[in-house]
């Protein structure tokens, strides 16, 4: 036996139980394109499970002991149950398991990394960052948490080992994100989200804090005043302000405050809350070294991450328009209607919403009902658990508060909707409304 072929053999070999999810199947690329032997499994076949397969990826569609064999490591989330086959497996064959955050912070560590965090906003605002490094010549590694068309892999893109930077979206829904060590970190905004996941409202505060302090260089905003960055944006305070933004359709022209004067951001996607996304992002690199019109300049091509907004369809003999949206918190389903009516002023907004986990119906479900109202027309579909257990909530909760709205028990029920002529369907929600949409979409084009 030749000494190569010994070497090929001694490789590594890690297995990823619900490879299929967004930063799962992110990780297991990196290690795929690091030269590892990478298998997944995943009972859910999806756009990922398929794209992994072309890069030569092993990917079971059954949670099977054989899975497992021969592998060095497995990789899982919380959610994997004990009773899950794969799991037993190794257990019984003294595999290596690895919780999935810490395998993350594991590969991350050669990196000077460009961390995002934050209650909203954290896909965009990671994917901006990456889009305006990009373009100003770093080569970054990136993993986010969408997909989105700049990167090589829609979720993740293979940089420069000259560089060595990693852009990351950093999950705050569960303790353990605190113990990452960030070169560079925006945090968006902190808002009492995933309460269930923490002991209390302190212990889900003190994990920003360790973060924070495990952070060289942080950006926070201002107007919210928990917590005073290195760097700060906002539109009342801070060292980066928002003073004026003029909405042309989908573009906006956004004049800012900076230690360098007035200056001019023209963002070729609409939106408030992108505009501050935008900000956050112009803050870290201005204040980081980068010449600030340089940075301004990187956000020329920027497109929005996958359902960020999408326009799905579009008939413009009709005037039809369908959107897909992540939106899942109030606040972010209030932002997005805003949005809608800036880009579609002169036309009839309906929202499909699907809440997601119900946890967050039982903590918001009065929010939601006053933020829908902003749309025309509104239907509410029942609950997407998100592996959470119903305990006899239900999204008609939300219906119930609002006399014109409409429920959805069944997600099939959508299919026999009508479309009108000029109006705008927004379908929104991050669980699996979009598969919906989707097939919504398939019927409208044959039409």
């Amino acid at each position: 036996m030749g000494f190569e072929e010994s070497k090929r053999e001694k490789k590594e070999k890690i297995h990823f139980i619900g490879v299929g999810g967004i930063g799962m199947s992110a990780q297991a690329m990196h290690e795929h394109f690091c030269g590892k032997e990478v298998s997944g499994s995943d009972p859910y076949s999806s756009e990922r499970t398929q794209y992994l397969r072309t890069l030569g990826i092993r990917v079971y569609d059954r949670h099977e002991e054989g899975n497992v064999n021969g592998v060095d490591e497995v990789v899982m989330t919380p959610a994997v149950s004990k009773d899950n086959p794969e799991y037993i497996a190794a257990v019984r064959n003294n595999v290596k398991i690895t919780m999935r955050i810490d395998h993350f912070r594991r590969i991350l560590e050669p990196f000077k990394g460009f961390a995002v965090t934050g209650t909203d906003g954290k896909s965009t605002t990671t994917s901006m960052l990456a889009n305006s490094l990009i373009n100003l010549g770093a080569d970054p590694y990136v993993f986010l948490g969408a997909l989105h068309n700049k990167l090589e892999h829609g979720n993740y893109r293979k940089g420069s080992e000259k560089t060595k930077i990693a852009v990351y979206e950093l999950d705050e829904s569960q303790p353990g994100f605190e113990q990452f060590r960030p070169e560079y970190l925006i945090i968006t905004n902190i808002r009492e989200d995933h309460l269930e996941n923490y002991r209390d409202l302190e212990h889900y505060y003190s994990s920003f804090e360790t973060l924070i302090k495990n952070s060289k260089f942080v950006v926070t905003f201002a107007d919210e005043g928990k917590y005073k960055g290195h760097a700060t944006f906002g539109i009342y305070s801070g060292d980066f302000k928002m003073v004026e933004r003029k909405q042309e359709g989908f573009r906006q022209v956004v004049t800012i405050i900076t230690p360098w004067g007035e200056k001019k951001l023209f963002l070729p996607v609409p939106g408030y809350h992108n505009a501050l996304n935008a900000l956050a992002v112009v803050t870290l690199l201005a204040s980081t070294g980068y010449n600030i019109d340089d940075v301004l300049s990187s956000f020329h091509d920027f497109a929005l991450p996958g359902r960020r907004f999408n326009v799905s369809y579009e008939d413009p003999n009709r005037r039809i328009t369908v959107v897909d949206d992540y939106a899942h918190t109030a606040e972010e389903v209030e932002v997005l209607l805003k949005t809608a009516k800036e880009v579609y002023p002169d036309r009839k907004v309906v929202v499909i919403f699907q809440p997601h986990r119900y946890t967050r119906l039982k903590r918001e479900a009065d929010r939601f009902s006053k933020v829908l109202q902003l749309a025309d027309e509104i239907y509410v579909t029942e609950v997407y658990g998100a592996f959470e257990s119903k305990n006899g909530a239900s999204a008609r909760k939300i219906v119930e508060a609002i006399p014109r709205a409409v429920f959805i028990e069944q997600l099939d029920e959508l299919k026999k909707m009508t479309f009108e002529d000029g109006a705008v369907y927004m379908f929104v929600g991050a669980g699996d409304i979009y598969n919906v949409s989707q097939e919504i979409i398939k019927n409208l084009s044959v039409q």
